[in-house]
């Protein structure tokens, strides 16, 4: 069955001189979180300097998401990586804040944020 609806998750991967950024939009869930696992880890596999995940335009984040977000976290304290989310929007954040993964997560509100967080790292990144 064909249909000419948006994807209900589009990935894409860019870096900027402090880390790559995993850009993810739309509903972030059981059917749809594999492809931000895998387009995370497939930049994680270039060893950047620091991995930030855009979580800013998810309309939808359901526990297959957050799944996610503590496997990358979990890799990248093991490589000694800098991590942050950038989530502002309520679908994420609440889901962040009622799992109490908000305290465990380097979360920013926009990538900027998530940048100069990490040039503030010792080794600075970038």
């Amino acid at each position: 069955m064909t249909d000419d609806r948006t994807p209900a998750l589009t990935v894409r991967v860019r870096s900027v001189p402090e880390a790559v950024v995993v850009v993810a939009a739309g509903d972030l869930d059981l059917g749809t979180a594999a492809e931000l696992r895998t387009r995370a880890r497939d930049a994680l596999a270039g060893a950047p300097d620091a991995l930030i995940v855009d979580l800013g335009a998810v309309t939808f984040c359901g526990s297959a998401g957050l799944q996610v977000l503590a496997e990358l976290l979990d890799e990248t304290e093991a490589a000694d990586l800098p991590f942050a989310v950038v989530a502002d929007g309520r679908p994420v954040v609440r889901s962040l804040q009622l799992t109490r993964m908000d305290g465990a997560l380097a979360l920013h509100p926009t990538v900027e944020g998530a940048r100069a967080w990490i040039r503030q790292r010792p080794g600075g990144g970038g």
